[in-house]
């Protein structure tokens, strides 16, 4: 086939370059010697960005551009321009000849691959890095096979390539990562009936990001939401370090919250139990909310795995795999259940400490332990345990909030020895010691001279760590800036942030915040703001923070005056689809009265909400699974959809409908649960008529009373193992102090 090529006379540099590499290749067949003259050669052509023509440097949304520049008519070298759009890759692959990469503009990453023992690809070396100018080689002979990207996501990038053949006739391979391999011949992309056949990055409607793009752009700390919109369960088993679990039921009422940045970019992924695809439905609800960088992870999360990808399971993995790094570092102390057993036995000079919620303590704690929520600990542990001489242990229901809050304790520098309750609840009861169950020892209140002295020692961890300061006014211009994401959290108990808080804030306990950010903060390279009223839980919580890699201020310069706002954050929702019908709850009490109505009510509420209260009668169903909640619930002449404010239910009513059968009745009860029991209306307790399992849960091996044994230590296992598991991924940006 022949090509449109730029006209060399047009050309004088390239053809300049063309001429010395034809004269050099009829001096020598020494490829040592090709190679490093004809570096020489590239490097004098890509020196300077003003030749190449348009045409032959347009990128596509789709995929890579490779241009066909020349050919040399007896096939001993070709010149072609690589155009890569953003953040677009190629897999892994050889190309059987010798060949030469020049970058003329932009930059753009190179992984080596090779062969491990078990005949598996796997990157071989450091990642190359080729800024404008730089020129790299390749051959079969110093190394063939590699994964190259453009290392920029929010621009295009070319290199020039010069292959010892005409690559457009020479049959190669790609490689997969479980020893497989495809072969392939690439087009060109100047002929359009021979467009390249490998590689496709796109999925109809929505852009797709590879791997490598991703990771760069975590590595570069850019701003990124990649978005596992499956059920909790599911993502637990497995997902990407930085996912942050979005339920497809549930973006509607939380995206706007958890992203707050409409041009965020952003990645979707995720399959149902039955093999639905969730990820395009998730795309076009983000988009029709508004968001206009959406893209779709290449291949899914096999894809993510399959290019090598680490692959993570349980919840908050970037904390807890944080905390076992902070354990290893600094050899947090700590002491087994046994020893901290016979301590509280023999009634030794001792005070338990638990990092943990309060609900989460309540529901089974150490004997004798108070609840003291990670923030507090350094607020608080100087009024529990006054004297120096008192041993502090810390738990939790693992490992992570006690080997955080005993070390936050030591970084304040307090005088007492502390140790974290080693391997938490958990290790008490693989010990086979009994838990207390109701417990209700709460922190006391400090003095002004002990908030001071706690104020002072947080504040120097802080300043090591890197956190920064910052006012209100400059806060409020972050918060208005459509270019970069800012989360503004009030890090003090629940109870003081519904007294009065800063406006704008939202409730986010430092203990909590510092194990549950990728859920607070789903935009990993967002930029996080926190505050308080005395500084203490700021300061400490803003340490952990900076030491995970986010760019973190504290508020300050407040007056007790900022604290005076009462009203939680507006909760945004975006505009219902279809013809949606309200209900007020005056009206479901009188249906459900009346059984002649045949009224079913549907609670689209969190497993665990429904079983704390829902409205007698109600099912509990998912819309992931919403064929089969309704084949399970009982069927009805209406049907009146809730769950606990609203604000899910009211977008499920159009699917509902479209459901069940004509002229059967769909509505929505607005205020959902809420509503209802402001009214006047019961809540029945329970898990009863669950139309589906409840895998919008995940069962965390430590929480309740009655987990196996093998569950336990199971956990136990895999959280050692999370240190190595960082060391692999390698995008974490953690540090310790």
């Amino acid at each position: 086939m022949t090509l449109r090529t730029p006209q060399l006379a047009d050309t004088p540099r390239l053809q300049k370059f063309v001429t010395d590499l034809d004269d050099l290749l009829e001096g020598t067949t020494d490829e040592a010697a090709i190679l490093a003259s004809g570096k020489t050669l590239l490097a004098e052509l890509v020196a300077q960005d003003d030749w190449l023509p348009d045409a032959y440097a347009q990128p596509n949304p789709e995929r890579y551009q490779q241009f066909l520049l020349y050919a040399d008519p007896d096939d001993r070298f070709s010149v072609v321009s690589f155009v890569w759009g953003p953040g677009q890759a190629t897999p892994i692959h050889d190309h059987t000849v010798w060949g030469l990469i020049g970058m003329l503009r932009g930059a753009e990453l190179c992984q080596p691959f090779a062969k491990n023992a078990q005949g598996h690809w796997q990157p071989s070396g450091e990642q190359i890095r080729l800024e404008q100018g730089h020129v790299e080689a390749v051959s079969p002979t110093i190394g063939d096979v590699h994964r190259v990207w453009n290392a920029f996501a929010d621009q295009a990038s070319i290199s020039i390539h010069v292959y010892g053949a005409d690559i457009g006739k020479v049959s190669r391979h790609v490689f997969h990562e479980d020893g497989t391999v495809k072969e392939f011949i690439s087009g060109y992309s100047n002929a359009k009936t021979d467009e390249p056949k490998e590689f496709p990055l796109t999925a109809g409607e929505f852009p797709s990001a590879a791997f490598a793009q991703i990771r760069e752009t975590l590595l570069q700390r850019q701003e990124i939401a990649i978005l596992d919109v499956r059920e909790e369960d599911p993502f637990a088993q497995c997902h990407p370090l930085f996912a942050a679990n979005l339920p497809l039921g549930r973006i509607e009422a939380d995206a706007w919250t958890r992203i707050p940045r409409l041009d965020t970019f952003i990645v979707v992924y995720g399959t149902a139990f039955n093999g639905d695809d969730l990820a395009l439905p998730a795309a076009r609800t983000l988009k029709r909310m508004g968001y206009t960088n959406v893209h779709l992870l290449a291949g899914g999360l096999q894809g993510w795995q399959d290019a090598g990808g680490e692959v993570f399971r349980d919840v908050n993995v970037p904390s807890k795999s944080f905390g076992e790094l902070v354990e290893s570092k600094r050899h947090t102390p700590s002491l087994s259940a046994q020893e901290v057993k016979a301590l509280i036995d023999a009634k030794a000079n001792v005070v338990v400490m638990d990092a943990r919620r309060f609900d989460e303590y309540q529901t089974m704690s150490i004997p004798s332990g108070i609840s003291v929520p990670g923030a507090e600990l350094v607020l608080r542990a100087r009024a529990l345990a006054p004297n120096a001489t008192t041993r502090i242990i810390v738990n939790c229901a693992g490992r992570t909030r006690s080997i955080i809050g005993t070390q936050s304790l030591i970084n304040s520098g307090i005088p007492n020895p502390v140790s974290a309750l080693r391997n938490g609840t958990i290790g008490w009861t693989l010990a086979g010691q009994e838990l207390v169950k109701g417990a209700s020892d709460h922190f006391p209140e400090v003095d002004d001279a002990t908030r001071a002295k706690a104020a002072a020692s947080a504040f120097a961890v802080a300043m090591r760590a890197g956190v920064k300061r910052v006012r209100l006014d400059e806060l409020n211009t972050w918060l208005a800036d459509p270019t970069r994401t800012t989360y503004f959290f009030d890090v003090r108990t629940p109870e003081e942030y519904a007294a009065g808080h800063v406006a704008g804030a939202r409730s986010a306990p430092g203990g909590q915040l510092v194990q549950e950010t990728d859920h607070q903060a789903a935009v990993r390279g967002a930029r996080i703001v926190l505050c308080d009223t005395d500084g203490t839980r700021a300061h400490m919580s803003a340490s952990w923070l900076a030491q995970m890699g986010w760019e973190v201020y504290v508020l300050h310069g407040l007056t007790a005056e900022d604290f005076t706002h009462t009203d939680t954050p507006h909760l945004r929702l975006p505009e219902t689809q279809g013809n949606v019908t309200s209900v007020n709850v005056e009206q479901v009490k009188a249906w459900l009265a009346d059984r002649n109505s045949h009224t079913v009510v549907l609670d689209f509420s969190t497993s665990a909400q429904y079983i704390q209260g829902h409205i007698h009668s109600a099912w509990w169903v998912l819309r992931t699974q919403l064929k089969d909640s309704l084949v399970a619930a009982h069927k009805g002449n209406r049907y009146v959809l809730t769950c606990q404010n609203g604000s899910v239910s009211r977008f499920a009513a159009p699917e509902v409908q479209a459901a069940v059968k004509a002229g059967v009745d769909v509505v929505w009860l607005d205020g959902g649960n809420a509503a209802w029991v402001a009214e006047g209306g019961k809540l029945n307790t329970g898990a009863h008529q669950m139309a589906v399992a409840r895998v919008d849960r995940y069962r965390r091996p430590y929480e309740g009373t009655n987990n196996p044994v093998e569950a336990m230590q199971g956990y136990l296992d895999w959280e050692f193992g999370l240190v190595e598991q960082l060391a692999r991924d390698g995008t974490h940006h953690f540090r310790v102090i």
